[in-house]
């Protein structure tokens, strides 16, 4: 907790020194994730994401900004009980792990209203659950508190203050490592986090 405040604060002064020349935002949206190193495949795990920016361009740049944010961001793996081909019932497994989000994000315009991004992000986990279909599985392997990833994107703003935006994110380290203690299940050496995001914004 004492990380995460320490981050709002540097983001509330950086943004008070940048105050003159820096626009704002909202976000809200929706994930697909998913977890290499399950087992499984596919972004299947949904999840919210919202959160706030600002953005300053660089001076006698144009084309060039800096955007920092502070996101809430929903990650994970699922799997459900569906029948396959062979009319089998596999296992049911739900990861959900909640973020704060924190990216540091160059962004370059293309064209009038669509530009590119790419960064790294710090993010902090504060809530993480596994369950089967015998609720909550106990025994796992704990999960990293702080999570470094690589984002990249793109926004269309399609309107003078609202736009659609488009990204992906990976984790640079594993989110936790198997250390042989606990439990393996759904778990090979080494899992990373992988999202896409798609979120409509605001801009003050």
């Amino acid at each position: 907790m004492k990380k995460i405040i320490l981050i709002i604060l540097l983001f509330t002064c950086i943004t008070g020194v940048i105050a003159q020349n820096f626009k704002g935002g909202l976000r809200v949206g929706f994930t697909g994730t998913q977890i290499s190193g399950d087992k499984l495949s596919g972004f299947n795990k949904m999840g919210a994401y919202a959160g706030g920016f600002v953005n300053w361009p660089f001076p006698n740049h144009g084309k060039w900004a800096l955007q920092m944010e502070i996101n809430f961001i929903m990650k994970g793996s699922s799997k459900f009980l569906i029948a396959d081909k062979e009319n089998y019932i596999g296992d049911k497994y739900v990861l959900t792990m909640c973020y704060t989000e924190t990216p540091i994000l160059a962004k370059y315009r293309l064209i009038k209203g669509l530009e590119v991004e790419f960064g790294p992000s710090i993010n902090f986990l504060f809530y993480a659950v596994e369950k089967d279909a015998n609720g909550k599985m106990p025994a796992r392997q704990p999960f990293r508190l702080c999570e470094l990833s690589v984002i990249g994107g793109m926004t269309y703003l399609f309107k003078e203050h609202y736009g659609l935006n488009l990204r992906y994110s990976n984790s640079i380290l594993p989110v936790r490592v198997n250390d042989g203690n606990h439990s393996d299940y759904r778990l090979d050496r080494k899992q990373f986090n992988s999202a896409i995001a798609f979120s409509f914004f605001y801009q003050f």
